[in-house]
């Protein structure tokens, strides 16, 4: 194989493998890309004031609301631990017949399986944990 030879060989290997990435590249954008719609906050409800002030409620009114607001809230989050507790039942029920069923190893390596999938989880959490704090959970583990 001669030098010169050797180096159109390299020159056109680069040029394929440039040329390649470009059109991967440009298809994906202008292909792909194009036929998935990009996803569109919810638009969020207004704020308690903005939704005061539109409405002109008066003090008492204001004060009435946010009393009502603040018993649902109790009221939504004993049904968010009520809700919690009787999943948490429920799986745990699961869990015991199935562990009838399987034997000492593969009841080891089930445990293993869940927890590995647990901790993958909580690292999928983790940013959204970091960008909404106020986000809190409510229900025991």
């Amino acid at each position: 194989m001669t030098r010169r030879f050797r180096l159109w060989l390299i020159l056109s290997f680069l040029l394929v493998f440039i040329v390649g990435g470009l059109i991967g590249l440009l298809s994906e954008r202008f292909i792909f890309h194009r036929s998935f719609q990009p996803r569109r906050e919810a638009p969020s409800f207004p704020s308690f004031e903005k939704w005061a002030q539109d409405l002109n409620l008066s003090e008492e009114q204001q004060k009435a609301i946010k009393e009502i607001f603040r018993r649902s809230d109790e009221k939504m989050r004993e049904l968010r631990v009520r809700f919690h507790n009787d999943l948490s039942a429920i799986r745990e029920e699961i869990k015991k017949e199935i562990d009838n069923v399987l034997t000492k190893e593969q009841r080891d390596k089930l445990q293993a399986m869940i927890q590995e999938h647990r901790q993958r989880r909580e690292k999928e959490r983790a940013p959204e944990r970091e960008r909404y704090p106020e986000r809190k959970r409510e229900h025991p583990r």
